[in-house]
This record gives structure tokens, C-alpha cells and sequence, in this order.
């Protein structure tokens, strides 16, 4: 006998002065309000009004949360909360050898300083990249890893590699040794350990 779908809520958290902090998803909301209490963020303990929104399965409940993300851009969210960089694959040439990284690096260093990409959004993934230009993963791995040592580029571990957010046509170009303190705001920060999004939830947890 199939499994019943999973009733599951949507749940919006605001502060006093009714700033959207967060937005997620949980079976057991009470359970899940109680989980962010006991993170080392201070924004749970800010909380003082919550709404919440019933979905008939998690499916629909995780579409409508990524689409609530993007919509609203609640403070503390770093999934979903970000735009995605616009590409025209058909503008982009083959790589050609024997230079590829760098001929993949100055291509996505153009389109940051041209403006195209703007500080904050993520970039196409390394596997779109690399069927565009005709190179291997490993090529475009380490064409964003020199622009991540510039400071052009920034990895969010598990949610991609974004334009860095010193990242402007004055600095895109030579920018070594760039601190990598400075993330856009409500992104999470990279040398902090921090349960995953959903991970009450994988973890067998009501999330």
C-alpha cells in the first residue's frame, strides 16, 4: 500500500517591527520553531509573530517555500535567496587550447565586469559551463577556483559559486588576496558549522 502524502507546513517567522526573517518548511512547525532556538544564530530569539500555511504534500511544500524565498527575500535564508546570473550560452565561444583556464576565466570575468553578472548572483553550474565552451569539469573547476583566489568568484558550499560581493568592473579584473569576509547579506557564513537546510528532517528528525 503507498505511503500517504506528507502533510507539511510553511511557515513564516517575523520580528517585532514585522521584518521577514525566515521562511521553511516542517511536519511538526512547533518542533521545528524549538530546533532553531537551540542554533548559535541569534535571529530565532527575535521572533515574536509567525504564520503558517498548510500544504497538502512536502512536494508542494518545498516548491512553494523556494518560490516564497525568492519572492520575499526573507533576512536569514541562504537557500534560494539569491538570483541566478542571466547567460546566453550562444555567446560564449569554445574553449580552445592550450590556454583553456584562462580563456574560461577571462569569459567569466568579462561578464562580471561588463556588469552582466552582478556581485551576489550565481553563476551558471560548472557543468553548464563546461558543455558551453567545450572543456572538461576539471577545466572550469579551476578556471573559478583562480577567479575565486582574485576574488571575483565565491563558493557557497552547497548552493553554488556566486559573483563575490566586492566583486565590481574596478576590482573583477585583478583582485588577489581579496578577503573572503565580505558575503551578501542573509548569506550563510562558510567558517561557521551549520546544520543543513532540511537536516532535522534527513536526519530521521519531524523538520
Amino acid at each position: 500500500m503507498p505511503t500517504p502524502p506528507e502533510r507539511t507546513a510553511l511557515y513564516r517567522l517575523y520580528d517585532a517591527d514585522d521584518v521577514l526573517l525566515y521562511i521553511g518548511i516542517s511536519n511538526n512547525p512547533d518542533f521545528r520553531w524549538k530546533a532553531h532556538l537551540y542554533s548559535r544564530e541569534p535571529w530565532p530569539k527575535q521572533v515574536t509573530r509567525h504564520v503558517i500555511e498548510w500544504w497538502s504534500t512536502r512536494e508542494e511544500a518545498v516548491a512553494a517555500e523556494a518560490a516564497a524565498i525568492k519572492a520575499e527575500r526573507p533576512r536569514h535564508n541562504g537557500k534560494h535567496n539569491y538570483d541566478d546570473a542571466p547567460f546566453d550560452p550562444a555567446s560564449w565561444p569554445t574553449a580552445s587550447a592550450p590556454h583553456k583556464v584562462r580563456s574560461i576565466a577571462d569569459l567569466i570575468r568579462t561578464e562580471v565586469s561588463s556588469g552582466r553578472w552582478a556581485h551576489g548572483q550565481r553563476i551558471p553550474s560548472l557543468r553548464t559551463l563546461a558543455g558551453t565552451v567545450g572543456a572538461s569539469m576539471r577545466i572550469v573547476s579551476q578556471a573559478s577556483a583562480l577567479l575565486q583566489h582574485e576574488g571575483v568568484l565565491e563558493l557557497r558550499p552547497g548552493h553554488g559559486v556566486f559573483v563575490a560581493a566586492m566583486a565590481s568592473p574596478a576590482h573583477s579584473s585583478h583582485r588577489e588576496g581579496a578577503s573572503r569576509d565580505q558575503r551578501t547579506p542573509g548569506a550563510p557564513d562558510p567558517g561557521r558549522a551549520k546544520l543543513p537546510h532540511d537536516g532535522f528532517y534527513a536526519l530521521g528528525f519531524p523538520g
